[in-house]
């Protein structure tokens, strides 16, 4: 194994970690498209910053590599509990939003009042229906892709810090601010 803190295998394989982390962060960005639900885009922009610090920003000198860790680690993790926080919100969402259709139902705010034989009334199973599927459609893969996200961010962060500290391991010891060689 050489010196250099570039070659450590917990920095490979962080780096290999990154990667996936930046294309489902990319991907759950579609979270922004859930109206008012946010917190799915938040977590991607948030993972794609973090994921870019370990691709491209982790330093060639030790110390550096280790603080572009630590920091890149902190943001995965950042955006793996803001996607945790998302499932949960979607789901609510999800559910309040069929709820609302199934109680204005039954309330009849469908129906038209000046309609005797209730002609012109909405079909409240089928607005149900086509409510439910349309939101299922925008919401349930936005889930799956955050719940993915969530896991491939929690390995990162987790080999984001297991990488730092074998980067400080590796790192040559300093005496008043000049580097000191390292015995081979």
């Amino acid at each position: 194994c050489s010196d250099d803190p570039n070659n450590l295998p917990e920095v490979n394989k962080v780096k290999g970690v990154a990667i996936a982390v930046l294309v489902f962060g990319v991907i759950s960005c579609l979270g922004f498209l859930v109206p008012g639900e946010w917190w799915g885009g938040l977590g991607g922009v948030l993972a794609v910053i973090g994921a870019s610090v370990l691709l491209c920003c982790t330093g060639s000198g030790a110390s550096a590599s280790a603080g572009s860790h630590i920091g890149a680690g902190v943001l995965i993790a950042s955006a793996a509990i803001v996607h945790a926080v998302a499932v949960i919100v979607y789901i609510v969402f999800w559910a309040n939003v069929v709820n609302a259709v199934n109680d204005n139902c039954d309330d009849g705010v469908y129906s038209n009042p000046d309609d005797p034989n209730n002609q012109d009334e909405v079909d409240c199973d089928a607005l149900s229906g086509v409510a439910s599927a349309f939101i299922g459609v925008l919401i349930w893969p936005i889930i799956v892709i955050d719940i993915a996200t969530f896991c491939v961010e929690l390995i990162c962060a987790i080999f984001s810090f297991q990488a730092a500290q074998a980067v400080r391991a590796q790192a040559l010891p300093t005496t008043a601010g000049v580097p000191v060689a390292k015995p081979v």
